[in-house]
Parts: structure tokens; sequence; C-alpha cells
């Protein structure tokens, strides 16, 4: 019989890594929506179950080791708390099958934990998001110009986004392949450190840097976000990482710019853009005027009467945080029932465990990048505080397939040791490539 060859050795543990590989760009896709067995799923929602399968194939070959981290404590916590919401939700149906949803993005988490175990797998990691990112700029940059070559194409159906709120404007609003022009934005500025983090480790050259940073700004200024104050904090961030050794005056600056910058962005989401029928009250304030509650106001004051009526447990996990009739700019009403906020959303729907649990692992994942001497880990924690930190302050992303894949990319970059492969294959004696 022929001798085993390494790569017939290692043909889970290869297979494994390739499928979340191809995870991380689809990270990118939350359309176009795939109907399975009647339910709305998006591409990665497809690819995990193979993914995982291959991960676990690869541990029963014993090409993979199973390591534990830290970061499992803080989702098993986090587990647990929507757990007791579910039980004790006002409709257990749903919150059960909320719950499987909730597993899900945890194992997207312990997915990239487990198996990103070295520098050049990290690497393959920051070209798999910014091949996702690429292909979700083009289409933006394709739909802003069928907004104007082309209104009536049908792209346009699926890549644009209502203003909802936002004062209208003669250009498109566009949300790409994410579900709203605000996911959409959220993505964006993760994306941004990664193309830092690839210019900072020479995986790409200034050139490649400078587009990429261009179009990723340009695509999250289509999206008329609230959230473009995430893209200015990131940005500023990973300048002063990567330039306060060189030049502290300016990188000192720009930190205080960005800041600056997400902080306005902030207080503009309390108040409404423009006069609408729905408020409930208004304020008068000198030289401004008359100033009324915006929509993610009362929606924010909404959910804190929703986690006051049940602050142990909440209403259940998946329920509606809020009810409220908002007029949109263009006259419409909408019924508001997201809490746009991270902490509220889980508050509101989990109570106070579920607030507990959250901010655990928020601190967590705060720590490793405050901790870490390593500029590869700081950058992609600039990217956890500025897409889930600040930005869940003005949207309820803790459901974000993209940010569950960043946090186990956070935590699986602060354990690499150089470039060597951590994850030797178990009893074979082979150094895995």
């Amino acid at each position: 019989m022929a001798e085993a060859t390494p790569n017939t050795l290692l043909l889970f543990r290869r297979s494994a890594w390739a499928a979340a590989v191809l995870l991380i760009i689809f990270a990118a896709t939350m359309k176009p929506f795939l109907f399975v067995a009647g339910q709305r799923s998006s591409p990665p929602d497809i690819l995990f179950p193979a993914a995982f399968g291959l991960m676990l194939a690869a541990v029963a070959a014993r090409q993979l080791r199973l390591r534990f981290d830290p970061a499992f404590v803080c989702f098993a916590a986090y587990f647990a708390a929507m757990l007791i919401s579910s039980i004790f939700s006002v409709d257990p149906r749903t919150s059960y099958l909320r719950l499987a949803g909730e597993l899900y993005l945890i194992g997207l988490a312990a997915l990239i934990i487990v198996q990103l175990d070295s520098e050049s797998r990290l690497r393959h990691t920051v070209y798999a998001w910014l091949t996702g990112t690429s292909i979700a700029v083009v289409i933006a940059f394709i739909s802003a110009a069928l907004y104007f070559l082309s209104p009536d194409n049908w792209l346009l159906s699926h890549t644009l986004y209502t203003f909802g709120a936002v004062p209208a404007v003669n250009f498109p609003r566009i949300s790409s392949t994410m579900v709203s022009a605000s996911m959409f934005c959220n993505f964006l500025t993760v994306s941004v450190a990664f193309s830092f983090l690839a210019k900072e480790k020479r995986w790409i050259g200034k050139l490649m840097f400078g587009c990429l940073i261009a179009a990723i700004v340009l695509a999250a200024l289509s999206t008329i976000s609230i959230g473009i104050g995430g893209i200015a904090l990131v940005t500023c961030i990973c300048v002063y990482l990567t330039e306060y050794s060189n030049r502290p005056r300016l990188a000192k600056a720009t930190l205080a710019a960005g800041i600056t910058a997400a902080a306005m962005f902030w207080m503009l989401s309390f108040a409404a853009l423009k006069p609408h029928s729905t408020s409930p009250f208004s304020i008068s304030l000198p030289i401004v005027g008359s100033v009324q509650p915006s929509s993610r106001t009362l929606v924010w004051i909404s959910s804190l009467k929703t986690f006051a009526n049940d602050p142990l447990t909440g209403k259940g996990l998946g329920q509606p945080a809020c009810a409220v009739s908002f007029e949109n700019t263009d006259g419409s009403y909408s019924m508001l029932t997201d809490a746009h906020n991270i902490y509220l959303s889980v508050g509101a729907q989990n109570g106070i465990l579920g607030v507990a649990a959250l901010i655990a692992l928020c601190f967590y994942f705060w720590r490793i990048g405050r901790r870490s001497g390593d500029i590869g880990v700081k950058l992609i924690w600039a990217a956890f505080v500025s897409a889930f930190l600040y930005q869940g302050m003005v949207g309820a992303y803790e459901d974000a397939r993209h940010l569950w894949v960043l946090i186990g990319i956070l935590a699986a970059a602060s354990k690499l040791r150089g470039g060597t492969e951590q994850g030797l294959a178990h009893g074979t004696g082979i150094r895995p490539a």
C-alpha cells in the first residue's frame, strides 16, 4: 500500500480552513437571500454547517487540536443569559428559535478561534475579508452609476435602501450586499482597520492601500448613515496606532479629531433632522430653536421602558424591544421595533443578566487590545472598538454575522506568537503548511 503523503494526511485540516476562509469572504454578503426549508437565509448561513462539519472532521482525524480560549467563558455566559431569557419569554417558541441563531453566531467566532493558529492564516483571513469588501464596494459603485444612468435597473431593488428618517437627497442611499445602509457602513468600518493591518504587515502595497481606503470611504459615505462617525473613528485610531512612534504630534491630533467627529455624529443621532408629525414632544434650544426627538431617541426611550417592565430576564430573546410609529421623510409611516442600540436591545430582550454578560464580553475584548503589544492585534481591536462598542450605541448590531467573525479573529490573533504554526498535526509529526 502506498504511503500517505503529507497533503493526504492533512486533507480535513486544509479543507476545513478553506471553508473557513470562504465563510469570511461571505461575511460581506447578507444578500442575496436564499430560501432553505422555507426560511430566509444568507450565504454564510448556508456555508456554515459544512465549514463547522469539516472542522469537526479534522478534529476527529487528529489533524486539528481543539484549543480552549478564555473567550469561550464569555460566550457561555452570554448564551446562558439568552437561554434564561428564552425560558421566561412572552413567546418561548420564537425565543428558542432565535436561541439557535445565537448559537450559530457564537459558532462563527469559535470556528475562527480554533483554526486561526498562525501568522499565515491571519494573512489568509485579512485577504478574505478584503476580497469580500471589494465585492461589496464594487456593487455599491455599480449601483451608484445605475441610479443615474438606468434608474429602473433590477439590481437597484436589491442594493438601494430607503431614506427613512434621513432627509432625502438626489443621490442613492446604498446598502449593497447588506440588509441596510447602516449595516453596510458598520461592515466597512471593520474593512478600514483590516486595510491598515494589511499595509502594516506589508501584505499589500501603499498604492493598493490608498485605493482600498478611498473606495471604502466613498462607499461608506454613500450609506448616508450615522455610522460614518465610526468610519472617522476607526481611521483616526488606526493612523494613531501606526504613526505614533514616528510622528506623535500628528498621531495625537488625528486621534483627537476622530474622537471629536465620532462624538458629533453620536450627538446628531438624538435630534430629528426634519420635523415629523409623530414627535411626542419638542425642546426649545437657544440659537437652534425647536428640536424634535429623532427616531433613535424615541426607540431608545421605548426600549428603556421595556427593560424597566422586566429588568431581570427581559421580554424574551427575539421579541420586539419597542413599538414606535414614526413618520419618514417621504411622508410614509414605519413601525419601529428595533432598539437601534446593542445595549438597550439586549437589555429589553434579555434583562440585566443579558446586559451583564454583554458588558463582560465587551470588557474582555477591550482588555485584549489594550494589553497587547502587537500592532496587528491593536488594529483588529480598533475595528472592534469602532464597529461594536461605538456604533453599537446607534445600532443593534449584536447579531451581525461579520462582527462575530471579527470577535473570533481578535481572540485568535491575540494568541499568535510570530509566524510559526501553532497547531501541529496531532500524532503525525508533520508541520502543516
